[in-house]
């Protein structure tokens, strides 16, 4: 029932006046949001459908898709409102950082049989997020520790429902914006999510701002560690090779928000220079994942993309506050 909450949301409200759609705010829809969101759900049922054919780790098709799919989430992970922060769906397509290591120890209970996660289909979805969504099958085909089964053996069972999970979650994400687009274009009095023009305005810049802070504190700190002690096990993506893709993938969803928000060269000149700036800067690291933090002169490569950044945040902020007539809102990685 769940999956079509917005929909009936809006159906079900009374006919009233509404404000005309907001051009930015269809632009972003239109434009960028509801095909991404889309993209990704045929993406993730691409990666079902090949893992349900073969599912060993050493299957060059299923490996593919899966790289398919976790490029199809950077290009929707800016989204931080509406259908992919309600009810945990963030994490469950992509529970990072695992801090305490609780994916290995929850992979491990399912493949040893002491959790029954695997006796139906339908069980997958109650399971804990750190066994669910792109970051456990990055595990399970990419880990040595978890991708030698066969395709006779339980990983093979656990990769066919992972994947089936991703695709249904993909899907109702997918579904729920249809309906959550509505109340997005139609603020008011009556609607459940936004009184008035300026706070749809609000929730995706917020979220824009926040998706750069996440690259801030957690993409680039987390393998960069200390100058005394840096962290390259910590970065995402290190077993796929995938750490300096998913930077330079985020930072490009960056910019399609960014400039689907405020187009006009005018308004956010400093902030065009400054994300071109530091998208050059990613697309030249030469250590796939980030191995190269355990050398100082690799950590420091990094850490001037972090620095470059933050200045891109904060100059982010001045120009969009005042091209959208709006301040960022509660931030959630700030603890608010």
């Amino acid at each position: 029932m769940r999956r079509f909450g917005y929909a009936l949301i809006f159906a079900l409200a009374p006919l009233v006046v509404q404000a005309e759609t907001d051009p930015v705010i269809a632009r972003v829809l239109d434009d960028l949001v509801l095909p991404k969101v889309a993209q990704f759900a045929d993406l993730a049922a691409d990666l079902a459908r090949v893992a349900e054919a073969d599912c060993r780790a050493d299957n060059p098709a299923l490996v593919a898709a899966w790289n398919d799919a976790m490029d199809g989430w950077l290009a929707v992970q800016d989204f931080r409102f509406g259908p992919l922060e309600k009810a945990g769906t963030r994490q469950a397509i992509a529970y990072w950082p695992d801090s305490s290591n609780q994916r290995a120890r929850v992979l491990t209970q399912i493949l040893r049989g002491s959790n029954p996660v695997l006796q139906t289909p339908e069980a997958y979805s109650g399971q804990s997020v750190a066994a669910r969504g792109l970051y456990a099958l990055e595990v399970m085909l990419y880990d040595p520790k978890f991708a030698d089964y066969g395709v006779a053996d339980t990983g093979c069972t656990l990769v066919k429902a992972a994947s089936a999970d991703l695709a249904q979650t993909a899907a109702a994400v997918a579904q729920d914006w249809q309906g959550f687009a509505e109340l997005m274009r139609t603020p008011g009095d009556q609607n459940p999510q936004y009184l008035d023009v300026s706070e749809p305005r609000q929730a995706v810049f917020t979220a824009l701002m926040t998706s750069v802070q996440f690259d801030v504190l957690e993409r680039l700190a987390l393998p960069m560690g200390s100058p005394d002690r840096p962290r390259p096990n910590r970065a995402e993506g290190m077993i796929s090779n995938r750490s300096a893709r998913n930077l330079q993938l985020s930072l490009a969803g960056h910019e399609a928000l960014a400039l689907a928000l405020v187009p006009e060269s005018a308004a956010n000149t400093v902030t065009r220079e400054d994300l071109a700036r530091v998208r050059f800067m990613a697309e030249k690291i030469d250590s796939p994942n980030f191995a190269f933090v355990a050398d100082p002169m690799g950590r420091f490569r990094l850490e001037t993309i972090q620095t470059a950044l933050g200045l891109l945040r904060a100059v982010m902020e001045a120009e969009y506050s005042a091209a959208l007539g709006v301040t960022m809102g509660l931030n959630a990685l700030d603890g608010d």
